[in-house]
């Protein structure tokens, strides 16, 4: 075969080019992140801490990256659909979710066949908050503090809490274990739903997160005895810690967002940047702790750090309250 001129050989390649399609033979460029909307998917329902602080998020990450930021709910089986649809999802950064301690510090340890695993399955975007929880009964309720409720089901002898998330339960169980009081717990699909229940008095008591239970405490339908935590909240400094007389509560609610494993570095970076300017700004600070959450921003590797160690924490005391996997 005679060897082509360059002018004969570039217009040969070109036409090769061209008869193949325009992506073949051709790298195509990248568009640069984000290009389209995000999904954030959230593990509990309308009305949850969670789902209070994804909106809220939402509303302020959409101009910080200049692409639509879409909430979706997906309730059930304590935050578990959502997780593993998350787990599942492609990892490009188009698709985020909730985490938190009740999805990823305690599942592990109270669920025998969790369908993805907490620390392999994702990849850490940045941390967020810590969920001020609190104990709370029905507003007819004659207790004024937490020894008086203590006091009261010791001599009713079968009581009945309730909990609309992992951590809810938890809280419960060490509860009754380090208090000393014999009580049944009783599993709703959410916090609102639990807390309904609570202020028909259809339980006796609950841990749920402020965010959740505030609208039932300001309307006068429960009332809140402490927070669930060994020392007090910055958020509710009047209320007294529940661990100041029955401690061991030396695990933390937190709150992180995530990302499917496998995601790229270079998005995780522009995520993590535009949330830590959302979480510095001083009108979200603001409504972050209206809504009993306390804002703690922090990098990927910190989050990571975290999960970590308060799955260690969760399981402790999960261990202790002698809870089993179900």
């Amino acid at each position: 075969m005679p060897f082509l001129q360059p002018s004969r050989r570039s217009a040969l390649l070109f036409a090769l080019c061209i008869a193949c399609g325009p992506w073949h033979g051709l790298a195509a460029a990248e568009p640069a992140f984000p290009s389209k909307p995000i999904r954030v998917i959230v593990a509990f329902g309308p009305g949850s801490g969670g789902d209070n602080l994804a909106r809220l998020l939402g509303q302020y990450l959409q101009p910080e990256l200049d692409t639509p930021v879409v909430i979706e709910n997906k309730v059930g089986a304590l935050g578990q659909i959502a997780t593993t649809a998350l787990a599942r999802a492609t990892p490009d950064g188009y698709t985020l979710g909730m985490g938190s301690s009740s999805t990823h510090s305690t599942a592990p340890f109270l669920t025998r066949n969790l369908p993805y695993d907490p620390v392999r399955d994702f990849t850490t975007v940045g941390g967020l908050n810590n969920y001020t929880f609190v104990l709370l009964v029905n507003a007819s309720a004659p207790d004024s503090d937490v020894p008086g409720l203590v006091a009261r089901l010791r001599a009713k002898g079968s009581a009945f809490y309730g909990y609309g998330n992992a951590s809810g339960r938890v809280g419960g169980a060490h509860f009754r274990r380090v208090a000393e009081f014999a009580a049944t717990e009783v599993a709703y699909k959410s916090s609102p739903e639990a807390l309904t229940d609570l202020a028909a008095g259809r339980v006796d008591f609950l841990f749920t997160d402020w965010g959740s239970a505030r609208p039932f405490v300001e309307s006068g339908r429960l009332r809140a005895l402490g927070v669930m935590a060994n020392a007090r909240s910055p958020i509710l400094p009047e209320l007294p810690a529940v661990g100041e007389r029955y401690p061991g509560f030396d695990f933390d609610n937190w709150g992180g967002l995530l990302a499917p494993a496998g995601t790229p570095a270079a998005v995780v970076v522009t995520l993590n940047t535009a949330l830590l300017r959302v979480l510095g700004k001083p009108e979200v600070r603001q409504r972050m702790a209206a809504m009993g959450l306390e804002v703690r921003p922090g990098s990927p590797a910190e989050l990571a750090a975290l999960v970590q160690a308060q799955q260690r924490a969760w399981g402790a005391a999960i261990q202790a309250a002698g809870l089993q996997p179900e």
